[in-house]
């Protein structure tokens, strides 16, 4: 599928996300991806959740069973994703233009079910004033609606260091109702939780986490993604991948012309 051909929103429609962004910590754009995109998509998630076999037999991965955490490995159509000009443009209204990707996974709900996502929670440890460091994108495969388990949030709740009790939360509270093909854009330090799914069908969305291009990634993603995926890709994609924020591993990578150097100047 073509990501990069998508055309660019307006500039009125950026400010009105920075002020979203800025003031209750997310922003909801409709018709993101169209019918055909998500159903290619989520046979593809279904497919992979499908395959999967717990890592080592570990607790954590038993955990993450609906949390994807390598699906930039299993087909270069989730990676496309990162072409999507749309993305940069939204991303980088907050960010900068630099920024990278700290994790990429899928939050499906099973039928009757929910996931490790279902606690209260903040996406991003850091707080620092006026200065945000991560943001969580979720585009959704299906619609997100009270009896599948739409997203619970704390509006504004990324404004303060403080961490909400379940009373404040429960109390104030708003759910991520949309409809399948959007995308939801949000502050990693926005309080929130998944809701439970109570149909008999899976919810399925795909999820980022995005940072500043001075962090650390969640996976050393130039390493862990196939080559074969990687050379198809974009350089927007590659850069959003790490590409150029390598760290280099011995003195003949550090001292290379500035073309060819691993952490490309003027990151940040």
């Amino acid at each position: 599928m073509e990501f990069n051909k998508n055309k660019i929103f307006d500039d009125l429609r950026i400010q009105e996300h920075v002020f979203h962004m800025e003031s209750r910590g997310y922003d909801v754009f409709e018709d993101f991806l169209n019918e055909e995109a998500c159903d290619y998509l989520k046979d593809k998630l279904e497919k992979t959740i499908d395959e999967f076999v717990p890592y080592d037999n570990s607790e954590r991965s038993i955990l993450d069973r609906y949390l994807m955490h390598d699906l930039l490995n299993r087909d270069i159509t989730f990676a496309k994703t990162l072409e999507d000009p749309r993305i940069q443009q939204i991303i980088a209204s907050i960010l900068g233009d630099n920024w990278i990707m700290y994790a990429y996974t899928s939050s499906s709900l099973p039928p009757n079910g929910n996931n490790f996502g279902s606690r209260i929670h903040v996406d991003s440890p850091r707080w620092i004033t006026n200065y945000p460091t991560n943001l969580g994108i979720i585009w959704a495969l299906n619609d997100f609606t009270l009896e599948n388990g739409a997203t619970y949030i704390l509006p504004g709740s990324h404004n303060t260091e403080k961490t909400p009790s379940p009373e404040l939360f429960e109390k104030n509270h708003t759910r991520l109702t949309c409809k399948k093909g959007s995308v939801i854009i949000f502050n990693a330090r926005l309080w929130h939780r998944a809701g439970e799914n109570r149909t008999n069908e899976f919810r399925h969305a795909l999820t980022m986490n995005v940072c500043r291009p001075y962090m650390k990634q969640r996976m050393d993603w130039v390493r862990f993604i196939p080559t074969e995926i990687t050379d198809q890709l974009n350089s927007q994609a590659r850069r959003i991948i790490g590409f150029d924020t390598r760290l280099a591993s011995n003195l003949e990578e550090f001292f290379q012309p500035e073309d060819k150097r691993l952490y490309k100047s003027n990151q940040e």
